[in-house]
């Protein structure tokens, strides 16, 4: 079955062609370079250039797929989380196009397309898992016992993962975003672990942003007597993304011991950085868990996943109406 999915959360606007979880194509145009320049995704922005976009991204997305418009037999879009602008576009071009075609739509949740990401192209879904979705905008862990029985176990209380990387990054003159400049510069061998710590607690909850001000205070404290050397920077980083990454880590670990659960799904930005995945396949080896990462170019927001769930929650008899609204 033919499922086009639409992906338009943030400044990704992205369409692909999914049959059976086998991706056939997935065209993204990204808007980042307009929003660089202000340090982040200004909204307006992300949702004028959707509109730009979406139209010459789906007929791209069809071209490369070798398929006429009419093979499609569903519409899958990001119905939420995300910006309320840039989701309205997506929702309503895939609204109007499978209404046109007479076909089915159904809006799915942006952050279980994340854990989705692991299996497309055919890899075995494993159930019950705990999944992990690190990005710039949600930092979570599930239960997952089916993709329409997921439970929350934590989140963060207030900072993302992602977007601690990129704020501090950016301060540090790193640009914007951030965090794949860091994963860059990092060297373990440089991390100062007294620099940040994270309070120990009994639940899976995050809390980032007590290292995300202390690491911004540094930087100030460093700067009044002196200009910031290259290694002062890459020791506070590299101690940063340490932390931060390993708390991701010990939390799904936590979590999985927990649940006696030995699968683990990762989804989302964060979960390209080489870091993360290097230490997740140590602890994955060392405690005998199997664990599933997306291929790096389905960390991002993209629209393979989102067909993918799509196709996969269709087949067990979900639809949304032709009203659909974003979340």
């Amino acid at each position: 079955m033919y499922t086009l999915g639409i992906e338009t959360s943030c400044d990704e606007t992205s369409v692909a062609i999914v049959n059976r979880r086998k991706v056939l194509s997935c065209e993204t145009v990204s808007s980042l370079n307009f929003h660089k320049k202000y340090g982040g995704i200004i909204p307006e922005i992300a949702s004028r250039k959707h509109l730009k976009f979406i139209g010459k991204v789906t007929q791209s997305s069809l071209r490369k797929a070798n398929i006429e418009l009419k093979k499609i037999k569903l519409v899958s879009v990001t119905q939420g989380p995300g910006l309320i602008g840039s989701l309205l576009v997506g929702v309503s071009f895939a609204k109007a196009l499978a209404f046109s075609l007479g076909i089915p739509l159904l809006g799915v949740n942006h952050l279980f397309a994340h854990l989705f990401s692991p299996f497309l192209n055919r890899r075995k879904l494993n159930f019950p898992f705990i999944g992990l979705v690190a990005s710039g905008g949600h930092t979570e862990i599930y239960r997952v016992s089916d993709f329409d029985r997921i439970k929350v176990l934590g989140k963060t209380k207030d900072d993302a993962a992602g977007e601690v990387l990129d704020k501090v990054g950016r301060f540090y003159g790193l640009g914007y975003p951030a965090g794949p400049a860091i994963d860059k510069l990092f060297q373990e061998e440089l991390v100062d672990k007294s620099l940040f710590r994270l309070k120990k607690k009994e639940d899976l909850s995050f809390s980032f942003s007590g290292i995300k001000t202390r690491a911004i205070y540094i930087y100030q404290e460093l700067n009044k007597t002196k200009k910031i050397k290259a290694l002062d920077k890459k020791i506070i980083l590299s101690s940063l993304q340490y932390t931060l990454i390993n708390s991701l880590i010990n939390n799904l670990t936590k979590a999985l011991i927990e649940n006696k659960i030995s699968i683990g799904v990762c989804g989302g930005g964060v979960v390209a950085n080489s870091y993360f995945r290097k230490v997740i396949s140590r602890i994955a080896k060392k405690r005998g868990f199997k664990i599933f990462l997306p291929e790096i170019n389905y960390c991002q927001d993209n629209a393979a996943s989102v067909a993918g769930i799509g196709e996969y929650l269709y087949q067990k008899g979900y639809k949304s109406s032709y009203q659909l609204t974003p979340f």
